[in-house]
């Protein structure tokens, strides 16, 4: 009887043996599915702060898309005139490049005027086609007495520059129609 005993607690423990294995197996896939979650929800709360982020981003974005939108429809309507500006200046450039090359061409007729036609093209080409004596022997080479005591006063006489002092100004003008 003894021996029975001794054999049912031989079994007794192998039981108790087999549900404590099964009972760890258990509690270690409790242990993995708790360690899954765990991490799921850090993942779900990184998630959620990059999603905070963007949207922050995204608000900033929209704001400085309508400022940017505010200001091309302020912009919008100086395009026009821009482009009108260019035209004019463009055909500005022209009509200056064609009175220019006009004189460069009756100088080569008129090979006796040379001088004269010289101070009348950098005068042509000068800002507000107002120059000096100074600058004028510069651009021309012409001798600077020749310049002020033969070229001018000829200029002068019909009425093509007006000086006043050391300032010389080209006064042809356009014939009005």
């Amino acid at each position: 009887m003894l021996e029975e005993i001794r054999e049912l607690l031989k079994r007794i423990d192998q039981i108790i043996d087999a549900e404590v294995r099964r009972n760890e197996d258990q509690i270690d896939d409790l242990k993995e599915k708790l360690s899954m979650f765990q991490d799921s929800e850090e993942n779900l709360t990184s998630i959620h702060s990059q999603v905070k982020e963007i949207t922050s981003e995204l608000d900033t974005f929209k704001e400085r898309s309508r400022l940017l939108q505010t200001k091309v429809n302020e912009l919008s309507p100086l395009e026009d005139r821009n482009i009108s500006f260019e035209e004019q200046i463009k055909k500005l450039k022209l009509q200056q490049e064609g009175y220019i090359f006009t004189i460069k061409v009756i100088s080569k007729w008129i090979p006796s005027q040379k001088e004269n036609i010289d101070v009348l093209v950098a005068l042509a080409s000068s800002s507000n086609h107002q120059s000096t004596f100074k600058s004028l022997h510069k651009e021309t080479t012409i001798p600077a007495v020749t310049l002020k005591n033969r070229v001018m006063p000829i200029l002068a006489d019909n009425s093509l520059v007006e000086i006043e002092g050391e300032k010389v100004t080209l006064t042809i003008s356009e014939l009005e129609d």
